[in-house]
C-alpha cells in the first residue's frame, strides 16, 4: 500500500508551529497540549501531511475584471508590481535589489512561467492562489536512477514515474504545491485551498495540494508518559515565568530566538540554562532585559531548566516520529544533504509542524 493519499485540502504556512515550541509559544497549555498532540499521534496519523519544500513563492490569478496577475512574493501587495503581462513582471523584478546576479535569471524564468499559469487559470476564477514551485523550467526535474527527481530547495523529491503523481509530473513543465486561496490582490488573510483541480485545465502545471501520510507511527509510550509528568508539574510555572511584564513582553521570542540559533549551529543538545544564558550575553538584547531575564530565573528556581527539558524531550519525541514516517516513504522519496527525509510534515488540525531541526537549517525568518 502507498505510504501516502494524494489529497487536496487545508493549508500551511508559518502560523504553524514547532511542536516543540509550543512550550514557550503558549506558556499557559502549550507543554501539555503537544502531549496530547504526541498522544494522538500514537492512534494515527490522518491529518499528517508532507511539508513540501518549494522554492521560490509564487501568487497569480484573476481580478473581478478576468484579467490574470502573476507575481513572486516581494510583488504581493504592492501595487507597483501587480503586473499585467509577462514583460511588465520582468520588468519589476529587474528594478528591484542591488544588480545581483541571479536577478536576470529569475526575472525570466519568472516571465516564463506566465503563460503556462494563465492556462491553468479558468477564466471564471476570481482571486488569488499562493503556492511554492517544484520544478520549471529555469530548474527543471530530471531523471536519476530511473526516478523523476527535482531539488526545489534543500530537499530532493524522487518520484516513481509509474505512480499516479509520477504520470502526472511527466507531462509537466512547472510544478506547483499551493496553500492559500486569497480573494483580492494583497489580501493578507487567505484561507486553506480545498480543491486545486480547477487549476488543473493545462497539463504543463502540475498542481499539489494537500500530501497525506497514511501510516501510523509508533510512539515511544514510556517517553510520552515521562513528558506528561513533568509538563503537569511545570505548567504553570512555565506560564508565570513567560507572563508578560511591563517593558518586557518578549521573553517567549527571545527564547525562541535562541533555539533557533542553536539549531543554525547543529546544537540542539544544548539547550539548557547555561547555554541560553551564554548565548544571552553575545545577542542584541539589551542589557537592561538581560538583567530582568537573570532576576526573573532567580525568583522561579528550576523552571527554566524544566521548560528546555520540556521542550528537549517532545524534540526527540517528534524526531522519532518523524524517522519512522521518512521510512515508510512509497512513491516519493525525500533525502536532504544526502540524509533521507524532507523537510518533515505539518500536522494540520493543531497547526503544528514537526520539522527534523537536526539536519534542517532555518531561514533567519523561520
Amino acid at each position: 500500500m502507498r505510504a501516502f493519499e494524494f489529497l487536496t485540502e487545508s493549508a500551511v504556512g508559518r502560523e504553524f508551529n514547532h511542536l516543540e515550541d509550543l512550550v514557550f509559544s503558549d506558556p499557559s497549555n502549550g507543554a501539555l497540549k503537544a502531549v496530547d498532540i504526541l498522544k494522538s499521534l500514537a492512534s494515527g496519523a490522518k491529518d499528517v501531511a508532507v511539508k513540501w519544500d518549494g522554492n521560490p513563492t509564487v501568487y497569480w490569478g484573476r481580478d473581478e475584471d478576468g484579467s490574470f496577475h502573476l507575481v513572486g512574493k516581494n510583488n504581493w501587495g504592492r501595487p507597483e508590481g501587480k503586473s499585467n503581462s509577462p514583460e511588465e513582471l520582468e520588468k519589476f523584478i529587474l528594478s528591484r535589489g542591488k544588480g545581483e546576479t541571479w536577478r536576470p535569471k529569475f526575472a525570466n524564468d519568472m516571465a516564463d512561467l506566465w503563460p503556462m499559469f494563465e492556462k491553468a487559470t479558468p477564466a471564471s476564477f476570481v482571486g488569488y492562489v499562493y503556492g511554492d514551485l517544484l520544478y520549471h523550467p529555469g530548474k527543471p526535474k530530471g531523471i536519476q536512477d530511473g526516478k523523476i527527481s527535482f531539488t526545489p530547495n534543500q530537499t530532493t523529491y524522487d518520484i516513481n514515474p509509474a505512480s499516479e503523481i509520477g504520470e502526472s509530473i511527466k507531462q509537466s513543465k512547472v510544478g506547483v504545491a499551493v496553500h492559500s486561496l486569497y480573494t483580492h490582490f494583497g489580501d493578507k488573510v487567505g484561507e486553506p485551498i480545498k480543491d486545486v483541480d480547477m487549476f488543473k485545465g493545462n497539463p504543463e502545471v502540475f498542481v499539489v495540494g494537500q500530501t497525506y501520510v497514511t501510516h501510523k507511527p509508533a510512539v515511544g509510550a514510556d517517553n510520552i508518559e515521562k513528558i506528561a509528568a513533568e509538563a503537569n508539574k511545570n505548567q504553570s510555572n512555565i506560564a508565570k515565568l513567560l507572563e508578560k511584564r511591563p517593558g518586557f513582553s518578549d521573553f517567549g521570542q527571545i527564547i525562541y530566538t535562541f533555539i533557533n540559533q542553536m539549531s543554525r549551529n547543529k546544537q540542539l543538545n544544548n539547550l539548557d540554562p547555561k547555554h541560553f544564558f551564554d548565548w544571552l550575553a553575545t545577542s542584541k538584547v539589551s542589557q537592561n532585559k538581560q538583567a530582568k531575564i537573570a532576576e526573573i530565573n532567580q525568583q522561579m528556581g528550576d523552571t527554566l531548566s524544566a521548560m528546555f527539558f520540556l521542550v528537549r524531550e517532545i524534540m526527540k519525541a517528534k524526531d522519532e516520529i518523524i524517522k519512522e514516517l521518512d521510512s515508510t516513504e512509497g512513491d516519493i522519496k525525500t533525502h536532504t544533504k544526502g540524509v533521507p527525509g524532507g523537510e518533515g510534515y505539518v500536522k494540520t488540525g493543531e497547526k503544528v509542524k514537526l520539522v527534523p531541526r537536526d539536519r534542517w537549517t532555518p531561514f533567519r525568518s523561520d
